[in-house]
Protein backbone atom coordinates (compact mmCIF):
# COMPACT_ATOMS: atom_id res chain seq x y z
CA UNK A 1 0.00 0.00 0.00
CA UNK A 2 2.89 2.20 0.51
CA UNK A 3 3.70 2.40 -2.77
CA UNK A 4 0.47 2.69 -4.13
CA UNK A 5 0.49 6.08 -2.26
CA UNK A 6 3.75 7.20 -3.53
CA UNK A 7 2.10 6.55 -7.03
CA UNK A 8 -1.09 8.83 -5.96
CA UNK A 9 1.15 11.53 -5.13
CA UNK A 10 2.65 11.13 -8.65
CA UNK A 11 -0.72 11.58 -10.82
CA UNK A 12 -1.64 7.89 -10.75
CA UNK A 13 -5.46 6.85 -10.36
CA UNK A 14 -5.80 4.04 -8.05
CA UNK A 15 -6.06 2.04 -10.64
CA UNK A 16 -3.61 2.98 -12.81
CA UNK A 17 -1.48 2.42 -9.50
CA UNK A 18 -2.54 -1.10 -9.23
CA UNK A 19 -2.21 -1.78 -12.79
CA UNK A 20 1.51 0.04 -13.12
CA UNK A 21 2.59 -2.63 -10.11
CA UNK A 22 1.19 -5.56 -11.61
CA UNK A 23 3.67 -4.46 -14.57
CA UNK A 24 6.30 -3.88 -12.42
CA UNK A 25 5.87 -7.10 -11.13
CA UNK A 26 5.29 -9.61 -13.65
CA UNK A 27 7.10 -7.37 -16.90
CA UNK A 28 5.17 -7.98 -20.18
CA UNK A 29 1.19 -8.63 -19.86
CA UNK A 30 -1.54 -8.08 -22.20
CA UNK A 31 -4.52 -6.17 -21.02
CA UNK A 32 -6.55 -9.88 -20.38
CA UNK A 33 -3.52 -10.71 -17.80
CA UNK A 34 -3.74 -7.32 -16.19
CA UNK A 35 -7.15 -7.41 -15.87
CA UNK A 36 -6.84 -11.27 -14.17
CA UNK A 37 -4.10 -10.39 -11.90
CA UNK A 38 -5.47 -6.92 -11.12
CA UNK A 39 -9.66 -8.10 -10.52
CA UNK A 40 -9.74 -5.08 -12.63
CA UNK A 41 -12.53 -5.45 -15.36
CA UNK A 42 -10.73 -4.91 -18.97
CA UNK A 43 -12.37 -1.83 -19.97
CA UNK A 44 -11.00 -0.23 -16.92
CA UNK A 45 -7.12 -1.79 -16.89
CA UNK A 46 -6.87 -0.50 -20.70
CA UNK A 47 -8.25 2.60 -19.95
CA UNK A 48 -5.72 2.59 -17.35
CA UNK A 49 -2.81 1.33 -19.89
CA UNK A 50 -3.55 3.79 -22.88
CA UNK A 51 -3.26 6.75 -20.03
CA UNK A 52 -0.43 5.05 -18.39
CA UNK A 53 1.48 5.35 -22.14
CA UNK A 54 0.22 8.72 -22.52
CA UNK A 55 2.42 9.64 -19.50
CA UNK A 56 4.96 7.84 -20.52
CA UNK A 57 4.93 5.18 -17.37
CA UNK A 58 4.66 2.21 -19.58
CA UNK A 59 5.38 1.12 -23.44
CA UNK A 60 3.58 -1.26 -25.80
CA UNK A 61 5.02 -4.01 -27.27
CA UNK A 62 4.11 -4.25 -30.75
CA UNK A 63 3.29 -8.27 -32.03
CA UNK A 64 0.67 -10.80 -32.25
CA UNK A 65 -0.90 -10.00 -29.41
CA UNK A 66 -0.16 -6.23 -27.92
CA UNK A 67 1.81 -6.44 -24.24
CA UNK A 68 2.68 -3.66 -21.92
CA UNK A 69 5.95 -2.73 -19.61
CA UNK A 70 5.97 -0.47 -17.08
CA UNK A 71 8.97 1.74 -17.22
CA UNK A 72 12.21 0.73 -14.84
CA UNK A 73 12.74 2.05 -11.82
CA UNK A 74 15.80 4.26 -13.04
CA UNK A 75 12.95 5.83 -15.66
CA UNK A 76 10.87 6.50 -12.94
CA UNK A 77 13.24 8.40 -10.87
CA UNK A 78 14.48 10.63 -13.78
CA UNK A 79 11.18 11.49 -14.98
CA UNK A 80 9.58 12.06 -11.76
CA UNK A 81 12.67 14.21 -10.78
CA UNK A 82 12.47 16.10 -13.83
CA UNK A 83 8.74 16.85 -13.43
CA UNK A 84 9.36 17.81 -9.87
CA UNK A 85 11.89 19.90 -11.09
CA UNK A 86 9.85 21.43 -14.13
CA UNK A 87 7.16 22.04 -11.09
CA UNK A 88 9.43 23.98 -8.65
CA UNK A 89 10.19 26.72 -11.46
CA UNK A 90 6.75 26.78 -12.43
CA UNK A 91 5.89 27.92 -8.71
CA UNK A 92 8.76 29.93 -8.58
CA UNK A 93 7.60 31.82 -11.57
CA UNK A 94 3.99 31.99 -11.51
CA UNK A 95 3.34 32.41 -7.90
CA UNK A 96 0.26 34.56 -7.94
CA UNK A 97 1.76 38.04 -5.95
CA UNK A 98 0.25 38.35 -2.59
CA UNK A 99 -2.10 41.12 -1.38
CA UNK A 100 -1.08 42.58 2.39
CA UNK A 101 -2.11 39.95 4.96
CA UNK A 102 -4.49 41.39 7.07
CA UNK A 103 -4.98 38.16 9.28
CA UNK A 104 -3.69 38.78 12.62
CA UNK A 105 -3.81 35.17 13.51
CA UNK A 106 -3.74 32.20 11.87
CA UNK A 107 -4.53 28.19 13.01
CA UNK A 108 -2.83 25.21 11.60
CA UNK A 109 -4.56 21.64 13.12
CA UNK A 110 -3.13 18.56 12.55
CA UNK A 111 0.48 16.95 13.42
CA UNK A 112 1.88 16.52 10.02
CA UNK A 113 0.68 20.57 9.38
CA UNK A 114 2.16 21.55 12.27
CA UNK A 115 5.60 20.17 12.36
CA UNK A 116 5.74 21.51 8.65
CA UNK A 117 4.78 24.69 9.72
CA UNK A 118 7.61 24.98 12.08
CA UNK A 119 10.44 23.36 10.05
CA UNK A 120 9.59 26.27 7.13
CA UNK A 121 9.29 28.64 9.80
CA UNK A 122 12.79 27.97 10.88
CA UNK A 123 14.09 27.53 7.25
CA UNK A 124 12.40 30.98 6.67
CA UNK A 125 14.64 32.58 9.39
CA UNK A 126 16.23 35.93 8.23
CA UNK A 127 18.82 36.76 11.20
CA UNK A 128 17.32 35.07 14.49
CA UNK A 129 14.94 32.34 16.38
CA UNK A 130 13.90 32.10 19.49
CA UNK A 131 12.63 28.34 20.57
CA UNK A 132 11.09 27.71 23.79
CA UNK A 133 9.86 24.07 23.90
CA UNK A 134 10.96 20.34 25.21
CA UNK A 135 13.64 18.74 23.97
CA UNK A 136 11.20 15.85 22.07
CA UNK A 137 10.42 19.00 19.63
CA UNK A 138 13.70 19.98 19.26
CA UNK A 139 14.95 16.58 18.38
CA UNK A 140 11.64 16.67 15.69
CA UNK A 141 13.55 19.81 13.96
CA UNK A 142 17.71 19.66 14.84
CA UNK A 143 17.93 19.34 10.99
CA UNK A 144 16.20 22.24 10.72
CA UNK A 145 18.44 24.24 13.30
CA UNK A 146 21.30 22.88 12.26
CA UNK A 147 21.08 23.96 8.44
CA UNK A 148 20.25 27.63 9.49
CA UNK A 149 22.53 28.02 12.70
CA UNK A 150 25.49 28.80 10.20
CA UNK A 151 24.69 31.71 9.52
CA UNK A 152 21.85 32.52 11.92
CA UNK A 153 21.76 33.41 15.55
CA UNK A 154 19.35 30.51 16.92
CA UNK A 155 18.51 30.27 20.95
CA UNK A 156 16.77 27.54 21.99
CA UNK A 157 15.38 27.09 26.12
CA UNK A 158 14.18 23.45 26.62
CA UNK A 159 13.55 21.18 29.44
CA UNK A 160 16.86 18.80 28.67
CA UNK A 161 20.22 18.56 27.61
CA UNK A 162 20.19 17.87 24.11
CA UNK A 163 23.40 17.40 21.85
CA UNK A 164 23.37 20.40 18.93
CA UNK A 165 26.21 22.33 17.20
CA UNK A 166 28.03 25.11 19.47
CA UNK A 167 27.18 27.52 17.16
CA UNK A 168 23.14 27.19 18.77
CA UNK A 169 22.83 28.77 22.33
CA UNK A 170 21.29 26.42 24.69
CA UNK A 171 19.74 27.23 27.95
CA UNK A 172 18.32 24.52 30.47
CA UNK A 173 15.11 25.19 32.14
CA UNK A 174 14.09 22.67 35.33
CA UNK A 175 10.45 22.56 34.04
CA UNK A 176 9.54 21.32 31.09
CA UNK A 177 7.35 23.42 28.91
CA UNK A 178 4.00 23.52 27.94
CA UNK A 179 3.62 23.00 23.82
CA UNK A 180 6.19 24.83 21.85
CA UNK A 181 6.67 28.94 21.73
CA UNK A 182 9.21 30.26 18.77
CA UNK A 183 10.01 33.88 17.67
CA UNK A 184 10.74 34.27 14.15
CA UNK A 185 13.32 37.79 13.39
CA UNK A 186 11.20 39.60 15.93
CA UNK A 187 8.62 40.11 13.11
CA UNK A 188 6.65 36.27 13.84
CA UNK A 189 5.63 33.92 16.57
CA UNK A 190 4.49 29.94 16.27
CA UNK A 191 2.77 28.81 19.39
CA UNK A 192 1.24 25.30 20.22
CA UNK A 193 1.66 21.88 21.39
CA UNK A 194 2.45 18.88 19.12
CA UNK A 195 1.79 16.25 22.03
CA UNK A 196 -1.88 17.22 22.17
CA UNK A 197 -4.75 15.11 21.67
CA UNK A 198 -5.41 17.20 18.98
CA UNK A 199 -2.31 19.13 17.79
CA UNK A 200 -2.61 22.88 16.69
CA UNK A 201 -0.55 25.84 16.74
CA UNK A 202 -1.40 29.60 16.42
CA UNK A 203 0.73 31.86 13.88
CA UNK A 204 1.01 35.35 14.21
CA UNK A 205 2.49 38.69 13.08
CA UNK A 206 0.64 40.85 15.57
CA UNK A 207 3.31 42.77 16.96
CA UNK A 208 2.04 43.21 20.20
CA UNK A 209 2.12 39.38 20.73
CA UNK A 210 5.67 39.39 18.83
CA UNK A 211 6.53 41.60 21.68
CA UNK A 212 4.96 40.16 24.48
CA UNK A 213 6.67 36.56 23.81
CA UNK A 214 10.05 38.17 23.01
CA UNK A 215 9.93 39.97 26.44
CA UNK A 216 8.98 37.01 28.35
CA UNK A 217 11.85 34.50 26.52
CA UNK A 218 14.15 37.40 27.83
CA UNK A 219 12.81 37.41 31.28
CA UNK A 220 13.26 33.66 31.52
CA UNK A 221 16.99 33.62 30.07
CA UNK A 222 17.97 36.35 32.70
CA UNK A 223 16.45 34.98 35.34
CA UNK A 224 18.53 31.46 34.35
CA UNK A 225 21.85 33.54 33.97
CA UNK A 226 20.68 35.27 37.68
CA UNK A 227 20.20 31.64 39.01
CA UNK A 228 23.60 30.64 37.89
CA UNK A 229 25.53 33.04 39.69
Amino acid sequence: MLFNNTLHKLGFSPIEANVFIVLCKHGSLTGYEVAKLTGISRSNVYAALYSLQDKGKCYASEGETTKYVAISKEELLLSTEREFHTTLEEIKEYYPVPLEANEPYITIKGYDNVLTKLKNAILLCHSHLYLLCASDVVALLQDELKTISTEKKVTILCDKAIKLPSSITLYHRLKSPEGFHMIIDTEAVLTGDLNASSPQCLFSKDLSLVRLMRESFITELDMIQLNKR
